[in-house]
């Protein structure tokens, strides 16, 4: 993961909070791309851990569904302080609803048009961004593969309202609504971390394809 700046504190609590409680591999996988380009694809493959035997090797990428690309840059700390309100919010819910001035806040970004900038476009892209996970194995003595594959996205909607009010300030008043994936809370809270129908605590370490890590970490890259 390549960081082209210093991260200040409240950024880099979010994003311890956020390896607490998703876990090692699945903030990887969710929150990848943090100081790199805006791919249009990201793979990693990973090893499930069994008692006996070897494990089932597993194929899992990002895909951006749009022009914009993959989340990159500064993107993944604002849905890790999405993610923040989330944990924070009614038990139950799997929405979050924001106006800019508290995320900035939790961001401790300074409340200028492009901080906001960097919001909207950050959710559009996690909107536009699904996560696709691949598998393969013999079916034994009988001959045969079995192919599995599942396709989930972390924001399935979203939703913005925002209001322009009359007089010589000219304010406009903003809020975000951010659906994320039905029941995604409950299934990473506990000590299992379910995300496209996978354990990711019962897999090895995440192994970044190693082309396009070198493609991500270029000087040529903007």
């Amino acid at each position: 993961m390549s960081i082209p700046t210093v991260l200040s504190e409240a950024e880099s609590d979010l994003l311890d909070t956020t390896r607490r409680v998703l876990g090692a591999n699945l903030s990887e996988f969710l929150l990848c791309g943090l100081g790199e380009p805006h791919d249009s694809r990201r793979r990693y493959t990973a090893r499930s851990i069994r008692e006996h035997g070897p494990g089932l090797v597993y194929h899992l990428e990002a895909v951006g569904e749009s022009e914009k690309g993959l989340p990159g840059g500064r993107d993944p700390l604002v849905m890790a302080a999405l993610l923040h309100l989330l944990w924070m919010g009614e038990r139950g819910r799997d929405e979050v609803v924001f106006c800019d001035e508290e995320l900035l806040e939790r961001l401790s970004w300074p409340d200028t048009p492009e901080s906001r900038r960097l919001i909207s476009e950050a959710v559009e892209r996690y909107y536009c961004t699904a996560y696709r996970r691949t598998s393969t194995e013999p079916l034994g003595a009988g001959g045969g593969e079995r192919y599995s594959s599942c396709v989930q996205k972390l924001v399935p909607s979203y939703e913005t309202t925002e209001e322009w009010l009359s007089g010589p300030a000219n304010e406009v008043r903003k809020s975000t609504i951010v659906q994320f994936t039905p029941k995604f809370l409950e299934e990473v809270s506990g000590t299992e971390k379910y995300f496209l129908g996978l354990n990711f605590e019962k897999l090895g370490q995440l192994k970044r394809n190693t082309a396009e890590v070198a493609d991500a970490n270029s000087p040529n890259q903007t």
